[in-house]
C-alpha cells in the first residue's frame, strides 16, 4: 500500500462506503475532505468532520500505518497539533499530538478493485498504461484534457524562456536569438549551440550583420570547429578574420569534442548547421518584429527559410554528400513550436497584449502533428491526432505523467480510476 494512494482516495472521495466509525467505535461524518497540502505539515488543511456527533474543523493526515505517525515524529511537532483525524490503511497503534491529545483514527475502506487498477497503472511498462481503459472516457473530456495538457506544456515551456529573458536582462532580442540557437538543429546538440550563442551574444554578431565572413568565422570559430574543416582558400581567409576577432573582443572557444557527430545524420552536421545558422542572421535583425507580425504558419516558415551560400553548398556536398544544404521543413517546425510559439506567448504575456498569446495557440493549431515515438505510440487510437497542439499534450502526458508514474496526477488515469468499479 502507498500513502500517495490513500490521500487520492480520500482527496476524490472515493470511498466504498460512507458508514464510517473511528477505531474508537465513533460514527464519522466527511463533510468536507480538505485541501491538499504539497509543503510540510498534515496532508490536507481545513477540513470538517463530525465525530461522534461533534463537527471539527482541522487538518487530516494520512499514514499507510498508524505507527507511521510516530515513526514521522508528528507528535513532537507543533504543526500537527490542529489534525482533527488520522486516517490509515492499517491502525497500527493510537496516536497523540505535542499537546498530548489523542487522535481519532479512521481505517480507510476503498474497493478493491480501484487498488487492482491503481496497481496496474502504476506498474505497467507499456505507456500510458491506462490506455485499456479508454473507452470509459468521453471524448469530449479527452480533447478538453488534451487541451489542458497543451497549455500545461506551453506554460512549462515558457517558464524556460522567461529564465533566459531574465538572464539576458529582459533583453527580447537576445532572448529570442538563444531560443532560435537552442533548437537550431533539433534535440541533438541543444546544448552546444545554446552554449554557442551564450559565448556570442546577439548585439556583438549584428555588428558583423552585413559581413558574411566574418559571422562565419565568429560562430565555426568559437565552436571550436574550424579547425576540423579543409584546408582552401576560403577557409584559410576565415581562420585569419576569426584569429583577428578573437584577439579584438577576447572570445573563447569552445572544446570540439562537446559537438556530437555520431548517428547524426549529414544535414544536421554542426559545421553545416553553424554556416546556416550564419546565413540565417544576416537578416535576423528584422526578424522579431516580422514574426510578431505574422498571422499563419506559412508565414512563419518563411521567415525561417535558409539556404547555404555557394561556396558552401558545394564544400559539404563534397563532404558528406548531403542533398538538401537548405533549413528543412522538420527543424522549421520545431523551430516554430519549440522556440517561436513559447516566446512569443511570453512575450505577450509581459506586454499584456493577449491577441499574440491567442496566436501562439492557434500557430500550434495550424501547425501539422509531430512525428516522434511518443506520438507513434498513439497510431492505433480511434481518436485521430491532427496537430501539434494535441501532439504537445501527448509529450506532456507521457514526459509528465507516464515516465515519472504520477498516474494518480493525470487527467485521463484519475478519470479511469472515478469509474472503476
Amino acid at each position: 500500500m502507498k500513502e500517495e494512494f490513500l490521500q487520492y482516495v480520500w482527496a476524490n472521495s472515493l470511498f466504498k462506503s460512507r458508514d464510517f466509525v473511528t477505531v474508537s467505535g465513533k460514527k464519522v461524518e466527511i463533510l468536507n475532505t480538505g485541501s491538499r497540502n504539497r509543503d510540510a505539515g498534515p496532508d490536507f488543511f481545513n477540513a470538517r468532520i463530525r465525530i461522534g456527533g461533534m463537527e471539527w474543523a482541522g487538518n487530516v493526515e494520512i499514514h499507510c500505518r498508524n505507527s507511521d505517525w510516530n515513526r514521522h515524529g508528528h507528535q513532537e511537532d507543533k504543526a500537527y497539533n490542529n489534525v482533527i483525524l488520522s486516517v490509515v490503511g492499517v491502525a497500527d497503534t493510537k496516536v497523540y499530538t505535542q499537546e498530548g491529545r489523542e487522535v481519532e483514527t479512521l481505517v480507510l475502506d476503498y474497493a478493491e478493485q480501484l487498488y487492482r487498477e491503481y496497481l496496474y497503472l502504476v506498474n505497467n511498462p507499456l505507456r500510458p498504461g491506462c490506455r485499456y481503459a479508454f473507452e470509459r472516457i468521453e471524448p469530449a473530456y479527452f480533447r478538453i484534457a488534451l487541451q489542458s495538457l497543451a497549455v500545461e506544456r506551453l506554460e512549462r515551456k515558457c517558464g524556460a524562456v522567461r529564465l533566459v529573458w531574465e538572464q539576458t536582462r529582459h533583453d527580447w532580442e537576445e532572448c529570442f536569438y538563444r531560443m532560435i540557437c537552442k533548437y537550431w538543429t533539433g534535440n541533438v546538440n541543444a546544448e552546444p549551440f545554446y552554449q554557442l550563442s551564450a559565448l556570442l551574444p546577439f548585439r556583438l554578431l549584428m555588428r558583423y550583420a552585413d559581413r558574411p565572413l566574418a559571422l562565419e568565422a565568429l560562430l565555426l570559430g568559437c565552436s571550436g570547429l574550424l579547425d576540423m574543416e579543409e584546408e582552401d582558400e576560403y577557409v584559410c581567409r576565415l581562420k585569419q578574420e576569426f584569429q583577428y576577432l578573437k584577439n579584438k573582443h577576447r572570445l573563447p572557444v569552445m572544446a570540439a569534442e562537446q559537438w556530437k557527430f555520431m548517428r547524426v545524420r549529414p544535414h544536421a552536421f554542426p559545421p553545416l548547421r553553424i554556416v546556416l545558422l550564419a546565413t540565417f542572421l544576416q537578416g535576423f535583425g528584422t526578424l522579431l518584429p516580422r514574426m510578431l507580425q505574422a498571422s499563419s504558419v506559412k508565414e512563419l516558415e518563411g521567415l525561417l527559410t535558409v539556404r547555404l551560400p555557394g561556396h558552401w553548398e558545394q564544400h559539404f556536398r563534397k563532404k558528406t554528400g548531403v542533398r538538401s544544404c537548405q533549413l528543412g521543413m522538420t527543424v522549421k517546425r520545431i523551430l516554430i513550436i519549440n522556440a517561436a510559439v513559447p516566446f512569443v506567448f511570453l512575450y505577450g504575456m509581459e506586454q499584456g497584449e493577449e491577441e499574440l498569446q491567442e496566436k501562439a495557440l492557434r500557430w500550434l493549431e495550424e501547425c501539422p502533428p509531430e512525428n516522434n515515438y511518443i506520438i507513434r505510440q498513439w497510431e492505433d487510437w480511434k481518436e485521430s491526432v491532427t496537430s501539434a497542439l494535441q501532439t504537445q499534450a501527448l509529450i506532456e502526458l507521457a514526459k509528465e505523467y507516464c515516465e515519472k508514474h504520477r498516474c494518480l496526477q493525470c487527467r485521463f488515469s484519475k478519470e479511469i480510476l472515478k469509474r472503476a468499479d
